[in-house]
């Protein structure tokens, strides 16, 4: 079935590389980005000026970049694209910044089918667990044992190095519990042998989703800065991010075999579309709650600035409050999600906030002296990353 994914919000995804200063260029508001290698090949005839370009480069990493060598080098070169910005092309130190490139195909901006998939499981993976948990009170103690002795390490003198293994711990269990919901059942809670059930047996090897169509950068992104609320250390890093209001069409199907239920554990259930729309909806709405309790009680936005934010996030609460009946699938996608977006944590903090806050010191960066970050990453005009809906094609 065709889908129509809309982005609610700025979404990065991306692609692992960053656009370096020697491949872009900034005049009045936009950033043209280049592809270096034309640059190189436009002075392949002169092997002087290519030593000069490398000069250059290895005496001003930082503080030039591409449009100061295409002018003094009188180079007429098309951009592979043109993006607007807001934010800063420099850091306080008037040093270039890199860009977080957005993930591409063929110079083309797409949506991976896998992203998709992984927001869905997340939301699946909260709604299995905190249903077995008030279904099941054995089960729900259990799995809160183990989350407790994930933070039981006594053996380390460095905190450095108990903070790691805390962490491996929790890695651990993350694993173990998606193993337990999406491949073996519940009846594995208690088998004290049990590690991993085999990939093969995934109730969500049966959902399908396509990567999107592809699109043209030009239409698609622009360049913002995203800064961290909440931390000892301001920062701005420049993203590329769709734009609020973009569309991709994506195809998602869950084909139905009575087969299935004697391959898959118990949990296959959740495979059809309407518990996919409710598990999605439910998840979001915690997320977003969380959010709107941040953002009541910050102080490091001005009151108007805050009062946006709020209203766009009670605007997605409500969104995703009647996406079930209304058949949208409510998503959050990409990077910058947030120690809540991790499934067990926010579990956790349903079900026993004082373990919850006992984690949450090892699973986090610090930020001021003495206790972690409890941040919040925005854009330089105050938006929340990653928010989608999913609407049938008519």
């Amino acid at each position: 079935m065709k889908y129509v994914l809309t982005t609610l919000s700025p979404v990065h995804i991306g692609s692992g590389d960053q656009i370096s200063n020697w491949s872009y260029t900034f005049d009045n508001g936009k950033i043209k980005i280049y592809n270096f290698e034309k640059v190189v090949r436009a002075l392949k005839n002169n092997p002087q000026r290519l030593l000069n370009l490398t000069a250059i480069i290895e005496r001003n990493p930082l503080t030039k970049n591409l449009g100061d060598i295409l002018k003094d080098f009188k180079l007429s070169i098309e951009p592979t694209y043109i993006s607007e910005l807001k934010g800063s092309v420099k850091t306080g130190r008037n040093e270039y910044k890199q860009i977080w490139e957005f993930i591409r195909e063929n110079s083309q901006v797409y949506i991976p089918g896998t992203e998709i998939k992984g927001a869905i499981r997340t939301a699946l993976f909260y709604k299995i667990l905190k249903d077995k948990f008030n279904e099941d009170e054995k089960i729900k103690n259990q799995f809160l044992n183990e989350y407790k002795n994930c933070l039981n390490v006594k053996h380390f003198r460095d905190e450095r190095d108990k903070k790691k293994q805390i962490k491996k711990n929790f890695s651990y269990l993350e694993q173990r519990w998606e193993s337990i919901v999406f491949r073996a059942g519940f009846q594995k809670v208690f088998d004290k042998d049990f590690k991993f059930a085999d990939a093969k047996k995934d109730i969500l090897k049966i959902l399908l989703i396509s990567d999107s169509n592809l699109k043209n950068p030009n239409d698609i992104l622009n360049i913002k800065d995203i800064t961290a609320l909440g931390v000892s250390r301001h920062f701005e890093e420049l993203h590329e991010l769709l734009k609020s209001g973009s569309n991709f069409i994506v195809d998602l199907r869950v084909p139905f075999n009575s087969e299935y239920k004697k391959i898959f554990p118990e949990t296959f259930i959740y495979l059809g579309m309407k518990k996919i729309r409710e598990a999605c909806s439910e998840f979001a709405l915690n997320v977003i709650e969380s959010d709107i309790e941040y953002f009541n009680k910050t102080k490091e936005i001005k009151e108007d600035q805050k009062s946006k934010i709020l209203e766009k996030l009670e605007k997605r609460k409500n969104l995703a409050k009647i996406s079930p009946e209304k058949k949208y699938i409510i998503l959050r996608l990409g990077k910058h999600q947030g120690f809540l977006s991790t499934t067990i944590n926010l579990l956790v903090k349903e079900f026993n906030p004082e373990l919850y806050s006992e984690a949450y010191g090892y699973l986090v960066h610090r930020g001021y002296p003495d206790f972690p970050n409890k941040s919040r990453k925005l854009t330089i005009d105050n938006e929340l990353l990653g928010w989608c809906v999913l609407t049938q094609k008519k």
